[in-house]
């Protein structure tokens, strides 16, 4: 059986100069650790990424995408996870230290993913167009001075988990079909430099994605989202200009792709959420 294609991104260190200031912007706007997995992947488009970060970054800059990420995701879950006592997360192998990073690790997501849903749903609906619609001028707002947060480790590959812990990572989404494109969330990739943690929590996750309850939950999410993001993608429409904007069969394929980062991050909040609020409290 051949394996599943990966999502092709571009790494921080591994960005020149341009996609990195950009990277840093965003960074420094979502007031996060780390750059999201669907920016990676928008920088190995040719002048992509660059496209975006035209149309987003006027609210970015103003606070506008930050209050309607807020609004978006304000309603509290319906479901929860058994909280991890004590006695079992030291059966876990975990310490005060690695419950500490896993909870900064879980909160870097659960800041940058509401961020990430509204952008990819204003990009979503600016490409429904196939021809841009905006001008060349323009004025986007003050650059956002960066900001310095303790890093995250380097995400560990699918390939690179222990086997059980892989299967257990892609069975954790609400579609079983092959809708996610290549998407491994980089939340548990993150997570798995715990490998027992992970699984653990993988095993408590499953029977909430089967039974429909994370879907139920991101469904309430991605319906907020949207009209969130059909408001400010019409402030935003002046900034979608010709340059690096893909068209044609690029088009689509993005269009896909970010279809499925539609689907998958609602899912990832509700994950993000559940998992921090399971932690151990000092």
């Amino acid at each position: 059986m051949a394996k599943p294609t990966r999502l092709p991104e571009l790494s921080e260190q591994d960005a020149g100069s341009e996609i990195k200031a950009i990277y840093g912007e965003i960074k420094a706007c979502c007031r996060v650790p780390m750059v999201a997995l669907i920016y990676r992947h928008l920088a190995t488009h040719d002048g992509v990424l660059e496209w975006s970060w035209r149309v987003l970054a006027p609210a970015m800059r103003s606070g506008a995408l930050s209050a309607a990420a807020r609004e978006a995701t304000a309603a509290p879950l319906s479901i929860a996870l058994p909280p991890l006592t004590p006695s079992e997360a030291e059966a876990l192998g975990l310490s005060a230290m690695d419950i500490a990073a896993i909870g900064y690790i879980a909160t870097a997501y659960n800041t940058a993913n509401p961020y990430n849903i509204i952008a990819v749903r204003v990009l979503m609906g600016l490409l429904a167009s196939d021809q841009a619609r905006g001008s060349a001028g323009g004025e986007q707002g003050k650059r956002v001075a960066p900001a310095t947060f303790p890093a995250l480790p380097t995400v560990v590959q699918l390939e690179d988990m222990p086997p059980a812990l892989a299967e257990r990572v892609k069975l954790l989404r609400v579609s079983g079909d092959d809708g996610s494109r290549g998407i491994v969330p980089t939340l548990y990739r993150h997570l798995a430099h715990w490998p027992d943690y992970m699984s653990a929590s993988a095993d408590a996750l499953a029977p909430l994605f089967q039974n429909g309850e994370i879907e139920t939950a991101a469904v309430e999410i991605g319906t907020a989202a949207n009209g969130a993001a059909l408001s400010l993608g019409a402030e935003l429409r002046e900034f979608d200009t010709a340059e690096g904007r893909p068209s044609g069969a690029a088009r689509e394929e993005l269009l896909a792709t970010l279809g499925a980062f539609a689907d998958t991050i609602p899912e990832m909040i509700t994950v993000g959420r559940l998992l921090m609020d399971a932690l151990p409290r000092n």
